[in-house]
């Protein structure tokens, strides 16, 4: 059964849509909605948020500029060095984060330690991952007194990852203790372990650790291809990110302009939820776009969609995207032939002209698990 939408005043005739377009263009209105009406925080808690260290002489994120500039210290653009100058938005990110002192949380790129100190009022254990090389001692000498604050000196993209998550939940299991500090040298490795999928080799017992970054915006899409797997151990990623993007991650809605291989696998592995918006003036320097709080709750390797190998899924993946405007069928050879694509799409009840934009996450998941059925049947006959 369609259903009939009469539009606004003076925005054309009245439409016909599917139930399921209608539920989809419905929440994306009351997305869209929440995201101009939010003026306030998410929660306002009353903590006391520590005034340590150089940053911190007015007790305010907003003096950031100001000290940077005294202590003759410019952003670095190559760093994609942009820092968070409003106190009240650093309060809503480790609300929306559900920081608690039970957690374990890996805090990529402190800069200024302007989020730091927000998350330290948790009494969480606190893991930060900085690469500037000024910035790192300067947040030595801020935070010396933390104890539950270890600091690591480094590219997070050039870091074990898996080892560090690993830190971290060793680190809450023992809150209220002091945990040694590994050397940021151990935690160094090649890319084939930092992009592990499924996180083997940790303990079940230990708690999942949460990950809050303010992440340049040019690594955002290798940040999340490298920690999405690991559901295993991280509960939930809370990043900053550049607005566009985030309204694209968080829609699993086929059929968009801005429907890519990465919604697919944002939507494989986590379940992302948009907090708010960012707006760009909270930022020093201030950037181009504005920015948003998006939260991808990650889902564990045994509840995940069923498919025969992940690699092997995330591969057929980008390779459906790899032209738009072809249809599936040409995009996947020569890995697949025709006749190969055209019968996993019939099994799944899909049109054999569709294009990789037109279909969902579970569809494509069916669609790779009836081409490695084929597969294995063609060569068991052969």
């Amino acid at each position: 059964m369609r259903v009939n939408i009469q539009p606004h005043m003076g925005q054309g005739p009245m439409a016909t849509y599917w139930p399921s377009q209608v539920h989809h263009m419905r929440a994306r209105q009351l997305l869209c909605g929440a995201q101009r009406n939010r003026t306030g925080p998410v929660i306002r808690e009353d903590v006391t948020v520590p005034q340590v260290g150089w940053m911190w002489d007015s007790g305010s994120a907003s003096a950031t500029r100001k000290s940077l500039k005294a202590a003759n210290i410019k952003a670095k653009k190559s760093l994609g060095q942009n820092f968070c100058t409003d106190d009240n938005i650093l309060s809503d990110i480790v609300t929306a984060a559900r920081v608690t002192a039970a957690d374990a949380v890996i805090e990529v790129g402190p800069g200024t330690g302007n989020l730091t100190r927000h998350l330290l009022v948790t009494n969480a254990q606190i893991i930060a991952v900085e690469k500037d090389d000024t910035l790192i001692e300067r947040l030595r000498e801020q935070f010396q007194q933390a104890s539950n604050l270890q600091l690591h000196h480094g590219d997070v993209m050039q870091l074990d990852l898996q080892q560090l998550v690993q830190q971290a939940a060793t680190a809450t299991a023992a809150a209220g203790q002091q945990t040694p500090q590994q050397h940021p040298d151990a935690l160094h490795s090649s890319s084939t372990s930092r992009t592990s999928s499924s996180g083997a080799g940790q303990s079940p017992s230990k708690r999942k650790v949460k990950v809050v970054a303010n992440l340049p915006y040019n690594i955002t899409k290798d940040f999340l291809l490298s920690l999405l797997p690991q559901g295993d151990v991280v509960s939930e990623l809370s990043i900053m990110i550049q607005e566009e993007v985030a309204q694209r991650l968080v829609d699993p809605t086929p059929s968009r302009p801005d429907y890519r291989a990465m919604s697919v696998i944002t939507h494989y592995y986590s379940k992302p939820v948009y907090r708010f918006r960012i707006p760009k003036e909270k930022y020093y320097p201030v950037p181009g776009v504005d920015g948003a709080l998006v939260t991808f709750k990650l889902i564990p390797a045994a509840k995940r969609l069923p498919v025969a190998t992940e690699r092997g899924f995330i591969s057929m993946v980008n390779k459906a995207f790899s032209e738009r405007r072809k249809m599936l069928r040409n995009n996947l050879q020569p890995t697949y032939s025709t006749q190969q694509v055209e019968a996993a799409l019939s099994k799944a009840d899909i049109r054999t002209d569709v294009r990789a934009q037109d279909l969902t996450v579970e569809q494509f998941a069916e669609v790779y698990n009836n081409l490695q059925h084929l597969l294995v049947a063609q060569t068991s006959s052969g």
